[in-house]
């Protein structure tokens, strides 16, 4: 696969110099657009609508891999970026499973898990001051090896660590006690606004932290 294909794939963009760039349209893009927004929406909330009216486990798990399968192809055929929803399509297939054997609720176990080793291991990144977006930008090349050192730029690492740190902890301070409640319906829409949305939130978020960071830099 070319480079060109690549980034077509992933929805990505370059700029003049041909560097991949991030902001608003390219993260809109690699989402894939409004199908790729509606997509993410779609297995919490009919599954969970699907659910309150019928109580069917099996028919609401179908109705949510149906339509989100659905998805994938309109994607494909439109030659959209598809990474989104291939994520979601494996991610709700998963779901799907615990939900067939178990009950309703642990249709949304596994982002429980996803969100806590997530939480845990930035929290712990901070515990041991090797704060994981230090490493990740280093490994970009975007800072240089001794930043651990530099105290700025330490204290913005923390920052943005413990920043994503807070995603997931927020996530599961909502979701678990629905859970628990088993309120499948406030469940599925806490689901999908905690989700991509506040997840693009975030992005946005981390974005301005870096911006103002590199105008403040002499």
């Amino acid at each position: 696969m070319s480079d060109n294909s690549l980034q077509r794939w992933l929805g990505l963009e370059t700029d003049d110099k041909g560097e991949l760039v991030l902001s608003v349209r390219s993260l809109y893009k690699s989402l894939g657009g409004a199908l790729g927004l509606l997509e993410s929406a779609i297995p919490p909330l009919s599954f969970s609508l699907a659910y309150t009216l019928t109580k069917n486990v099996a028919l609401s798990v179908s109705v949510a891999v149906s339509l989100t399968l659905v998805i994938l192809v309109i994607q494909v055929y439109r030659r959209r970026p598809v990474m989104n929803a291939i994520a979601s399509v494996f991610g709700i297939g998963i779901a799907a499973w615990l939900a067939l054997t178990g009950g309703a609720g642990d249709f949304f176990v596994k982002d429980f898990w996803v969100n806590a080793l997530w939480a845990a291991g930035l929290s712990i990144s901070l515990v041991v001051r090797f704060p994981i977006f230090g490493l990740l930008l280093q490994s970009l090349g975007e800072i240089e090896e001794g930043w651990r050192k530099n105290r700025p730029t330490f204290r913005r690492m923390s920052m943005l660590t413990l920043l994503w740190a807070s995603l997931y902890v927020i996530r599961l301070a909502v979701q678990l006690p629905l859970y628990f409640a088993d309120n499948i319906a406030a469940l599925g829409v806490a689901k999908f606004l905690l989700g991509l949305p506040l997840f693009s939130l975030w992005c946005l978020f981390t974005w301005l932290l870096l911006r103002r960071a590199t105008r403040l830099e002499p």
